[in-house]
């Protein structure tokens, strides 16, 4: 990780959350290769998958099975936090699954009042264990959405390089205002993550001068470009860090996290 600045013992817990309302972005990608990142520069990380599909569990390598402790048993108060807690191959790396349940769990939670914070309720322990705590929400603006931002202080963006994304990326914000107007005040946009990034088109480079046009340079976080060993990876349950460490996927990937952990100096100052 280079020149990456490490936390100290009176650093505070990141609750970060990367997310879309549009799917195939590349979001669960990066959660788990920023999670292995940050993990092999020496920082403790817990991931919380919070999508139905699972996405984020199957890539490390943990079936989404409905008789395993996970998520939305912790979200509806049944089990602490510590309960639900894997640990994974990956050292520093530990993960709360997903697993079908939540789709039920959403169902009939989302007419009662107040279970927005459930999350955050349950996860403050984290504090006392990882560094990072990485949330990866489903692509939908729901319950499970909402939690997830309410949960967190920080929010990456990861955006696919095409203009119908652009309205994703609007519904994004205002999702983000509501959030932080009404359950969480510390909630700050941190950056947007182009994905399947190419320089040589003109769509690619129109779309980043747009986010630097209404974002400002300081939230254009290093693209991740196009590359096939990102798409295989997951299908050897390995982060692209295991799969092909000389790949450009892992490059990209290390600019992405040194530019994550660097801008903890900038949050706290500024947060």
């Amino acid at each position: 990780m280079g020149n990456t600045k490490p936390f100290t013992q009176e650093s505070p817990t990141r609750f970060i959350t990367f997310a879309n309302r549009k799917g195939g972005c590349g979001k669960t990608t990066t959660v788990i290769n920023i999670a292995h990142a940050m993990a092999l520069a020496g920082h403790r990380v817990l991931i919380v998958d919070m999508d139905p599909q699972a996405h984020a569990s199957l890539s490390l390598g943990f079936s989404p099975e409905t008789d395993r402790m996970n998520v939305a048993h912790v979200l509806a108060k049944e089990i602490t936090m510590d309960k639900a807690v894997l640990n994974t191959h990956l050292g520093n790396i530990d993960l709360i699954p997903a697993s079908r349940d939540l789709t039920q769990y959403e169902i009939h939670h989302s007419v009662k009042e107040g279970q927005e914070t459930n999350l955050t309720d349950t996860i403050t322990t984290a504090r006392e264990r990882y560094d990072v705590v990485i949330i990866d929400p489903p692509p939908t603006v729901s319950l499970l959405m909402i939690s997830s931002l309410v949960a967190a202080t920080e929010v990456y963006i990861p955006l696919q390089m095409n203009f119908l994304a652009m309205e994703g990326l609007a519904e994004m914000m205002r999702l983000i205002y509501l959030v932080n107007a009404t359950w969480n005040p510390d909630l700050r946009l941190q950056g947007i993550v182009p994905t399947f990034f190419n320089k040589n088109t003109r769509l690619s480079k129109g779309i980043c001068r747009e986010i630097i046009h209404n974002f400002g340079k300081e939230k254009m976080a290093p693209a991740v470009r196009t590359n096939i060993k990102l798409a295989e990876a997951p299908g050897y349950k390995q982060t692209i860090f295991e799969f092909d460490p000389k790949s450009i996927g892992a490059d990209d990937y290390r600019k992405l996290a040194r530019f994550i952990l660097n801008s903890h100096e900038s949050f706290e100052n500024h947060g």
